[in-house]
């Protein structure tokens, strides 16, 4: 039953989506510029029944089945009617395409995680949102309705458009006075080139590795999902065939405070040999897939490197076997075990770290690359070691000192440095590069500068 509802089930849903969306919620257009918007029930009911329908950023659970970035996640939001490109990097973490016909993606495009797609405004005017080839749109970036990036142009993290807004080939990042902040102009116009994503796939002989198909991809993640269902079960199937064991099948011989209590106890100690497993297996696979990560380059055509995190990745819902699907490393917010866990990982650690006592999305995703020293509290915040720049993939490391500490949605990005008894406040961006100097706090996004009085403790 398990594996019928994390596999069968997923595309059922889909397809019943795609089908009602055809025959019935019809094609979503954009609202003429001198009429008001239409705020008839049914305009209202049709946004809202496929949202419905939809309720996640992964098209009902199937693009974790697909491996989530290939072509063919490319084609189910075709049949859903979004104008899709060539080779579009799709995000890990999905999308969510309220009318989805109102979103035009060109070749080559690549995406970050976390990113918002509006296509009407509060008045419910609705306008088309184009992203053009050969452009990137980064994490956690807010697209707002008649929004157009033009070839060339690169949103950076958390990047907000402004509604109806053009932006040319360039890079901007974050926001200031309700637009996001052209950090560098490029010079001229600028021509779609092929992704090192897209190179990757369409010249795998040619590549430095052995690039695997895109039904391997599938296959891959379909049983690691499968295999994590197995594995959630696995505490309570084998409960009870221990119990069948004790009983020697004849459960009416025995009271129900008997079988109850005897149940009970398997399923208290399988549930720690499960978590000893996954553990294992958590652990063992980094190893095995991605070995101790180097900084530099890793992109598609030039190393195996994202291949091999992509097959690793797949791997992440073994983690989810505790009850209500949830990840065990919630269990160990703010612990030490979780300090124990990513320095298994490859992470420097120092003593008395508070590691995500609220959580975080993502977790660190490149232990190995940073260094936390002593006394530090990371809150819900982000250290990601990576940037995929139009499909340049680099790595680099990171450096917490001494007594810093992170804010809630605060984001240290590669390179960037936090010397000793440093701030970042909530909602706080620190460019690559960067470094934070002792005492400082830093707000907004990307980063503004403030200072505080350094008081030794008595």
């Amino acid at each position: 039953f398990m594996i019928t509802r994390k596999t069968i089930t997923p595309c059922l849903a889909l397809a019943c989506a795609i089908v009602t969306k055809r025959y019935l919620i019809g094609t979503f257009v954009e609202t003429p510029e001198n009429m008001e918007p239409d705020h008839s029930d049914w305009e209202l009911f049709r946004t809202w029944l496929l949202g419905r329908m939809i309720p996640d950023a992964h098209l009902c659970g199937v693009t974790k089945l697909l491996g989530r970035h290939y072509e063919a996640v490319s084609a189910l939001y075709r049949l859903l009617g979004v104008k899709v490109g060539k080779y579009v990097y799709w995000p890990g973490s999905g999308f969510r395409f309220m009318e989805p016909d109102l979103v035009e993606l060109g070749d080559y495009v690549v995406f970050g995680s976390r990113s918002l797609f509006f296509t009407s405004d509060s008045t419910h005017r609705r306008q088309a949102v184009r992203i053009e080839s050969g452009s990137n749109v980064s994490d956690r970036c807010v697209i707002m309705p008649g929004t157009t990036v033009k070839c060339g142009a690169v949103l950076g993290s958390g990047a907000l458009t402004k509604q109806g807004t053009t932006y040319a080939a360039g890079t901007y990042v974050g926001s200031r006075g309700n637009e996001c902040i052209l950090l560098k102009k490029a010079n001229g116009t600028m021509e779609p080139t092929e992704s090192s994503y897209a190179r990757a796939f369409t010249k795998s002989s040619r590549m430095p590795y052995m690039v695997l198909p895109e039904w391997f991809h599938i296959m891959w993640s379909t049983c690691c999902i499968i295999f994590a269902a197995v594995v959630a079960r696995l505490p309570l199937v084998a409960s009870l065939v221990l119990a069948h064991r004790r009983f020697e099948g004849e459960w009416l011989s025995y009271s129900p405070f008997a079988l109850t209590a005897t149940i009970g106890a398997y399923i208290f100690g399988m549930y720690p040999l499960t978590l000893i497993l996954v553990l294992c297996l958590d652990i063992g696979s980094k190893w095995a897939f991605m070995g101790r990560r180097q900084p530099g380059s890793h992109s598609w055509d030039t190393s195996s490197y994202s291949q091999r995190w992509q097959l690793y990745l797949s791997l992440a819902p073994l983690r989810s076997f505790a009850s209500g699907e949830h990840d065990f490393l919630d269990f160990f917010r703010g612990s030490q075990f979780l300090v124990w866990y990513y320095r298994a990982l490859g992470a420097r650690i120092g003593k008395n770290v508070c590691l995500y006592p609220n959580g975080a999305d993502p977790m660190m995703t490149e232990p190995e690359l940073v260094t936390i020293r002593d006394g530090s509290c990371i809150d819900d915040a982000s250290l990601i070691a990576h940037l995929n720049t139009q499909g340049v993939f680099t790595i680099n490391r990171l450096e917490i000192g001494e007594r810093c500490v992170m804010r809630s949605f605060s984001r240290l990005q590669q390179s960037a440095v936090m010397e000793p008894k440093s701030v970042l406040m909530e909602h706080t961006l620190v460019l690559p590069a960067d470094t934070v100097k002792a005492n400082e706090w830093r707000q907004g996004w990307p980063a503004g500068r403030g200072w505080m009085e350094d008081v030794e403790e008595g």
